[in-house]
């Protein structure tokens, strides 16, 4: 799989070689509109799941995709993203070469993928032939482009697919929202970059790559939201994802400020890619978390038995309720 953590991507800087798909023109070697409009009609479960897992993660390459659900190809050239990069569902980006030659093309060593930023596809899913549910469970809110940090928002996805592979079940950033994390409206719409939800335990990640005058304000407001009454079984983890020798220092502040704080904790990016453990030696397990996948077939088979359709507990629910995975 993809290592975001590979410094030989990121020579040229942290971002990566955008094609917009609002702005630009389509590259000769995306297909037509009309074949690849057919062909994502024809699978709409792939479609749904890329695009519930692209707007929860920001930016993912189709390797970690692939990796956080099977379904979906780990292929940059697979008829999945060519298609939906030709309905212009999609943006793609492809890795920035120090030697000033483009490299751009699903032939390139590898490719990233986010919503458009520059255009809202919600009104393009309707006419793929989507219900209001597969809609909705793509995601709450406009679905486009949110705040892009590609190196950042690439580590964040490789670490949900390693909590995955040890048990944990994850929400991305998108799901991460205060507000959602203490059930509480008045907590604001901020959040961590990932979240791994045990059996007992909810543990949000936050990726720090440099010591800003805004870190000590961020630690004092999960302070804050720690001490919500929703908030009991709640730890936070700091994770150094520098770059170099800058990755030292930034993980010893990190250690400085979780001093005194016995819920929040600091580690190396890097290590918890091997093994998800902090420099004090907390080591939280994922137990066996179980995805709550009966409220709405529950009640649509009670609807069907009403309306005399007794096999709609099962009819189109979106996948997040068949417990395969949560955001």
């Amino acid at each position: 799989m993809f290592d975001a953590l590979d410094e030989r991507w990121w020579r040229a800087g942290s971002s990566l070689n955008w094609w917009d798909c609002a702005l630009a023109e389509p590259p000769s070697w995306l297909p037509a509109p009309e074949p690849a409009r057919a062909w994502l009609m024809r699978h709409p479960k792939p479609l749904t799941a890329a695009l519930a897992l692209i707007r929860s993660h920001r930016t993912c390459e189709t390797s970690q995709l692939n990796a956080l659900d099977p379904r979906l190809p780990g292929d940059a050239r697979a008829r999945l993203w060519m298609s939906m990069a030709a309905c212009r569902l999609i943006d793609l980006g492809f890795p920035l070469r120090v030697d000033g030659r483009t490299a751009f093309g699903p032939h390139a060593a590898w490719m990233g993928v986010r919503l458009p930023v520059h255009r809202e596809i919600s009104p393009e899913l309707p006419r793929l032939g989507l219900s209001a549910v597969e809609i909705a469970d793509i995601g709450p809110g406009p679905l486009r482009g949110a705040r892009q940090y590609d190196r950042h928002n690439l580590i964040a996805t490789g670490l949900a697919v390693k909590a995955r592979s040890d048990g944990w079940l994850t929400a991305g950033e998108a799901w991460c929202r205060f507000d959602r994390i203490c059930a509480d409206p008045l907590m604001g719409g901020g959040g961590p970059d990932l979240a791994l939800i045990g059996e007992r335990d909810l543990v949000c990640v936050e990726l720090t790559a440099s010591m800003g005058q805004t870190l000590e304000d961020k630690f004092r407001r999960w302070d804050r939201v720690l001490a919500h009454r929703a908030c009991d079984r709640v730890s936070v983890v700091w994770l150094a994802a520098g770059r170099g020798p800058d990755n030292r220092e930034i993980l010893k502040r990190l250690g400085g400020l979780c001093d005194g704080r016995p819920r929040q904790h600091a580690a190396d990016a890097a290590d918890w890619m091997g093994r998800i453990a902090c420099v004090d030696g907390w080591e939280p397990e994922p137990g066996s978390p179980v995805a709550d996948d009966a409220w709405m077939r529950r009640d649509m088979t009670r609807l069907g038995r009403v309306y005399g359709m007794p096999a709609a507990g099962d009819w189109r629910l979106p996948e997040r309720l068949a417990g395969r995975w949560i955001g």
